[in-house]
């Protein structure tokens, strides 16, 4: 049939409204930054844990085994040959495995994550005590946060192999410009010495290993032998007029100053914004929290092996209960991650993204009045989507407004999944526990 010119303009007209009725009653995604009642995100870095390691016997509040775990391990005994063994109990302290880039890359054998008995070093010998795994008495406190908020089964050390790259990772989305350039092993000083220094006041000579095989100061400046400078979540922040911190032990001397990440960056190292760990809990109990908070401790409140996990859990449960018990508390989402895997086993095959991660699986948990598994309806307080380190800066990009880095924070998992904003979760009451086991002496290779 022939349209005449007034039919046609009926259509037209017919068009318009259709299009301009489909603006006013679009549904937005569930996730929008204007929508989001978020003003504080807190980015809690702990050390060298697996999953399996805190979370492989994990059980919901009912009762039922709701993550991925296991209470089983594969040991390699011949070059064909394999064995299952249990898993210990992990004890409140337990010697430091390797875990350095080589060490990992032998303990997953090519994905059959069967080899951690060779590659740990000093667990070949049974009952191979790399291969252990918490119960609910070891950390109870942290069992109850993963109980009543969300715990992820799912989350991954953004680089497979030891501390410096994977916290570059966590303020950078990258440890280097692009793969070949990137940082891969702890820095060390000439000779191979371990340091605390691993940034731009580390002593000349000092070098991390990149990808391409090339030796690098580790500060990332444009002079000559350092490595490439990049961008950070932090200089994003203060383009865009975010406020943030960065709480970390800020004193060189102090088994911990190794994981002040932002020392790597010319740009931040020197801003008002890099402070004294110690001084969370006062910001807190102030209500003078930045938009956007990094967190790190001193190595005997961090839970790298062999420090107390007892006096660890203690410190971290005491600086979310400042927040819980603030005003912040209502506007806040806590993410509390490990940041690898510290040569323990994880029964889960990382999956290759790059040339430089996945990692081991590693613990994250969202603390957070909107703390909602919404990819697990059955059980909201276990997910199993997939996120890593970077996945936080995604989130504090979607949060603030802020453009993406380029980086790994692009094809990171999206943690908006584990918030959902019709919910609203009351403060946890936790209570500080009394730490029986002895600390020991945090001496020799222990920075890494």
């Amino acid at each position: 049939m022939r349209h005449t010119k007034h039919s046609r303009l009926l259509i037209i007209f017919a068009l318009v409204f259709v299009l301009l009725s489909s603006s006013i009653f679009f549904v937005p995604p569930r996730y929008v930054h204007a929508l989001s009642p978020i003003q504080h995100l807190i980015f809690i870095v702990k050390e060298n844990r697996t999953f399996d390691n805190y979370f492989g016997a994990f059980t919901c509040l009912d009762g039922t085994t709701c993550v991925n775990g296991t209470t089983t391990g594969m040991i390699r005994t011949g070059p064909k040959t394999t064995q299952t063994i249990p898993l210990n109990s992990l004890t409140d302290t337990i010697p430091n495995y390797c875990h350095e880039r080589g060490c990992a890359l032998i303990s997953a054998d090519g994905g059959k994550m069967d080899n951690f008995n060779h590659g740990a070093k000093g667990c070949n010998v049974a009952p191979y005590p790399c291969y252990a795994e918490a119960n609910q008495a070891l950390i109870p406190n942290y069992w109850a946060l993963a109980q009543n908020y969300v715990l992820s089964d799912n989350t991954y050390s953004s680089f497979e192999g030891a501390s410096f790259a994977n916290h570059l990772f966590t303020v950078a989305g990258a440890s280097g410009l692009d793969q070949p350039d990137s940082a891969t092993t702890n820095p060390k000083l000439p000779g191979g010495a371990n340091t605390r220094n691993w940034g731009c006041d580390a002593a000349t000579g000092t070098t991390t290993k990149l990808l391409n095989g090339n030796l690098a100061y580790p500060c990332f400046s444009s002079q000559p032998g350092a490595m490439t400078t990049i961008p950070t979540l932090a200089d994003e922040m203060n383009t865009a007029g975010v406020s943030w911190k960065f709480y970390a032990d800020t004193v060189p001397t102090v088994n911990g100053y190794q994981w002040n990440t932002l020392n790597a960056f010319p740009s931040v190292r020197a801003s008002s914004g890099v402070v004294p760990w110690s001084q969370f809990a006062r910001d807190a109990a102030s209500n003078q929290l930045p938009q956007f908070s990094w967190v790190t401790y001193p190595t005997k409140y961090s839970e790298h092996a062999p420090a107390s996990s007892c006096i660890g859990e203690n410190q971290t449960i005491s600086d979310i209960e400042a927040v819980m018990n603030s005003p912040a508390w209502s506007s806040t989402a806590i993410i509390l991650t490990w940041d690898d895997y510290g040569g323990f086993y994880d029964h889960v095959p990382p999956p290759t993204v790059d040339g430089l991660g996945y990692g081991f699986r590693v613990p994250l948990m969202v603390i957070s009045p909107f703390a909602h598994a919404n990819d697990n309806l059955t059980e909201p307080q276990v997910t199993h989507d997939r996120f890593e380190l970077a996945s936080v800066l995604k989130l504090a990009e979607e949060v603030f407004g802020l453009p993406s880095l380029g980086q790994r924070d692009a094809s990171a998992g999206d943690l908006m999944s584990t918030l959902n904003f019709a919910v609203n979760n009351p403060p946890l009451p936790l209570q500080q526990r009394t730490c029986s086991g002895k600390q020991v002496p945090l001496t020799g290779d222990f920075n890494d």
